[in-house]
Formats: C-alpha cells, structure tokens, sequence
C-alpha cells in the first residue's frame, strides 16, 4: 500500500469519499454483502459493530473475516466492541468482541473499536487476551484520565468533531495528547476532514503539513509497514 504523506487521513467513515487530496479509511458492516472495489484513496476495515451483534453467529464471524483478509479485502478489523447503551446483551456483545481480537492476532491486523461507557471491559480484555495487535478506540471522547489510560496501554485514539466542540472536555485537553498515538476522523458526520486538521493543527503548534505527514507515520506503524 502507497500512502502519499502530503494527503489528508480521515481514518474512520462509512459512506463518506475523498477528495482528490484525501485517503478515507471505510468501516463496512460485515452482516452485509460486501462489494468492495480497488481505489487507491479508499481503503476497507470490517466488523460486526455491537449494535448488530445478534445479527451473525460466531461461524459465520470468523468465516466472513477470514475470506475478507485472506482476499486483501480490509486493512484491520472491526470496527466492533462494546456498547452499554445500545444494542443487544453486553455479554453477547462481548463475545463478539473476543472473535474479533482472535480473528485480528490470527491475521496480525490493527483492532477499531467502538466503545461507549465500556472503558473498563475494554481494558480488561486487552489485558486478559494479551493481544500483539494495536487496538484503536474511535471517535474518542472520553475524560483526560481515560484517554491517557488508553494509550498507556498501547491504544491509539481516533477522534472527530468534539475537538471544536467548547462543550467537550476532550476540546480543552486535546494539545496534551501525544501526536503519534492519535487519528483525525469523520465517522458518519458531515464535516470536513480538512477542518479538523486545521483546528487539530492549531491547538497541537504544529503546521497542517507536519500534522499530515505524523497521522500519516501513525497509520504505518498501525499496519506495520
């Protein structure tokens, strides 16, 4: 895989495109029928998010993500992980979530996780599974104390629109954040990834184009290259 350092990263979307000047990272649903075209500004990760964990049976995980990475199809796994406010059974969820970490080691591929209230689970099964692989908690928007929980336990932090957000706390201590362990995304919102940079430029001192080429580093050291 190319990655031109001077693009833009939007690490995690769903529906969203690039722009010329843009690598958009894709999170596709893994109970549905994928059809994942080469493009070589758009790349693929899939999971079963824990919204639909009762959708698909533990077969039919790991057979549907063993074809997708032994097709090259995806660059990671998930995104999946745990959700205490919505979704089916947080048991079930965490089961889910166990095939995912065995399909990722299996495949020495990055883990994208969803995590909503789940802070502690997460750790505790990072710690219990003893997983190699990086995990990444998206769209981020924890406390201070959370956030550098997770990255002290190897996680990097993808993160979006809260980091404009004068509501947010993650706005107020974002420049604090070590610029390796960290992704600018869009998930599913209709923004501009190129504002984000701009404001994450601006609150880190460093220059868009330097921002550019260390997300760019970061995504490397994620897929191992």
């Amino acid at each position: 895989m190319t990655f031109d350092e001077n693009f833009y990263l939007n690490f995690h979307a769903h529906q969203q495109m690039p722009a010329e000047d843009e690598f958009v990272i894709q999170s596709k649903f893994l109970q549905e029928d994928l059809i994942i075209n080469n493009n070589d500004r758009i790349f693929f990760t899939s999971g079963l998010h824990p919204w639909h964990a009762d959708l698909l049976k533990e077969a039919e995980i790991k057979y549907k993500l063993d074809e997708l990475v032994r097709s090259k199809s995806i660059i990671a796994i998930g995104e999946t992980g745990i959700d205490k406010l919505k979704g089916p059974d947080i048991d079930l969820q965490t089961n889910v979530f166990k095939y995912h970490i065995e399909i990722a080691d299996k495949y020495n591929l990055p883990l994208i996780i969803h995590s909503v209230k789940a802070h502690n689970e997460i750790l505790k099964l990072k710690k219990e599974t003893k997983s190699k692989v990086p995990w990444v908690i998206h769209h981020f928007n924890g406390s201070k104390q959370m956030a550098f929980d997770f990255i002290d336990h190897g996680f990097y932090l993808s993160v979006s629109h809260h980091i404009k957000s004068k509501s947010s706390k993650l706005s107020d201590y974002f420049c604090d954040l070590p610029i390796e362990k960290i992704f600018l995304e869009t998930d599913d919102f209709r923004i501009d990834i190129k504002n984000l940079y701009e404001i994450a430029a601006l609150k880190m001192g460093v220059s868009i184009n330097a921002l550019k080429k260390q997300l760019m580093k970061n995504l490397k050291s994620l897929l191992n290259e």
